[in-house]
């Protein structure tokens, strides 16, 4: 497994470790580069069209289309148009599970939990529809502060658990994915090197193909071109860098690997829609962590 794709932002808070997000276009678009965390992640479109890679599998996400992405899977996003909206629910599956073992419990939960069963990505539309308001009203009841708030939220996602295991989405699996698969290693690379010069002539050689070869194939399993995921995964990193430092625009453009300020700043400000001095007045404002 990378660690470097790994996300360890933490979700929710240890009484209740739930988080919900309400993704919008607002300002600038959506651009998540690949990562992965240990909670499970559930998507409702709403408005617009979602460009979804799961693992090496693309996918278009329209107004209703639910996507359950199950625990340590490497997954980005991108908006594919400018009214693009979707809830996400990211949790642990183990806060679903019982304190004490009964059938549900062992045939049921403990096997998501524990990684010896995975839920399809995209629903079917039928099972879709049906998850569709448990998991409006989980966001809904998982905004509540009242503790009645954290147990209807559980309630609906153990509903749509049943849902899922009715519907024959869910099945068992007998180990994770190898740890040196190809899209792995290059997402985990450039995560990691990303403040560094980057060309397709040392990618090429890093991953010994050519450049014209390494092009082509980023663009079939990454679904897009080596330049713009470079950048997103850039941009990604500038803003933990805002969040995390008072350092000054120029070093945080060094080190997410732009070339100066003024071309950091005019990316920026087309990626997120406001400046990098803007983007974290924003989130200091808002507690963002």
């Amino acid at each position: 497994m990378k660690r470097e794709l790994e996300e360890t932002r933490r979700q929710g808070t240890a009484m209740r470790p739930l988080q919900v997000y309400h993704m919008r276009c607002d300002p600038g678009a959506i651009d998540v580069p690949f990562h992965w965390h240990e909670n499970a992640e559930i998507l409702l479109m709403q408005t617009g069209t979602l460009a979804l890679q799961v693992e090496a599998v693309p996918f278009t996400g329209r107004p209703g289309d639910v996507f359950f992405i199950n625990p340590r899977e490497l997954h980005g996003m991108q908006s594919a148009s400018a009214d693009c909206t979707y809830l996400a629910i990211v949790f642990p599956l183990s806060w679903l599970q019982f304190a004490l073992a009964d059938e549900a419990e062992e045939n049921c939960l403990r096997p998501l939990a524990d990684r010896r069963a995975r839920v399809t990505t995209r629903l079917d539309p039928p099972l879709a529809g049906l998850a569709a308001p448990l998991l409006i009203s989980a966001a809904e009841l998982a905004e509540d502060p009242a503790p009645a708030g954290a147990l209807g939220a559980k309630a609906e996602l153990l509903a749509l658990a049943a849902q899922l295991y009715r519907a024959g989405a869910v099945r068992r699996i007998s180990r994770d994915r190898p740890a040196g698969d190809p899209l792995r290693r290059i997402a985990g690379y450039l995560q990691q090197h990303c403040g560094e010069p980057l060309t397709l002539q040392r990618l090429g050689e890093e991953f010994h193909m050519s450049p014209k070869y390494f092009s082509s194939y980023f663009q079939k399993r990454f679904a897009r071109n080596f330049s713009d995921y470079l950048t997103a995964v850039r941009i990604e990193r500038a803003k933990t860098l805002l969040q995390q430092t008072d350092a000054g625009v120029e070093w945080v453009a060094q080190q997410a690997g732009f070339s100066g300020s003024s071309y950091f700043i005019r990316v920026f400000r087309r990626a997120a829609g406001c400046t990098p001095g803007q983007y974290r007045r924003r989130c200091r404002q808002t507690g963002t962590q």
